[in-house]
């Protein structure tokens, strides 16, 4: 189990993660992290993936959180309930799909705080949220929504197509 000392690390551990195990193109995102939760992004911070440590309900929770205009969200929720079998195949049965709090709506997961691997499990999901639901995110983003991508640091970035919704295209 892990401590609330130990969430810094386990949110080390995760940023460490993402800009070593992504794909080139995926590597450059934004990061914070203070007390119980972390998020991470690229684009647009409203639409951020975030793992939400909720020692009250015994469970931590992580997720691609749409925390935009509700229009925006209710989009992106389409977007990934029509794709929901590329979801499933990609993160398993877990991975819930669905409306959330003041409008909000999110892909995600919750864990037990009983879990003894509990730190590994949230790294090794977290990349895996981010592997899998980025270039469906980044796909199906309504050309309307504020997106603008981090400039590499370390190694060049692979030139990107311009972002178009499937609806869009059509």
């Amino acid at each position: 189990m892990v401590t609330r000392m130990e969430w810094s690390e386990v949110f080390r551990a995760v940023i460490t993660s993402l800009r070593e195990e992504l794909p080139r193109d995926l590597r450059e995102v934004h990061w914070k992290s203070a007390g119980s939760q972390a998020k991470a992004w690229y684009g647009n911070s409203a639409i951020h993936y975030e793992i939400w440590v909720r020692r009250s309900a015994r469970v931590v929770e992580i997720g691609l959180h749409f925390e935009a205009d509700d229009l925006t969200n209710a989009r992106l929720l389409g977007a990934f309930r029509s794709r929901r079998r590329e979801v499933e195949r990609a993160l398993g049965p877990d991975a819930r799909i669905e409306e959330w709090d003041k409008g909000w709506t999110r892909v995600w997961e919750p864990f037990s705080v009983d879990d003894p691997a509990l730190g590994e499990r949230v790294r090794s999901r977290f990349v895996g949220y981010v592997r899998a639901l980025e270039p469906i995110l980044r796909e199906e983003l309504p050309e309307d929504v504020p997106w603008t991508l981090a400039e590499a640091t370390t190694e060049p970035k692979a030139p990107t197509s311009p972002r178009r919704s499937r609806s869009a295209r059509r």
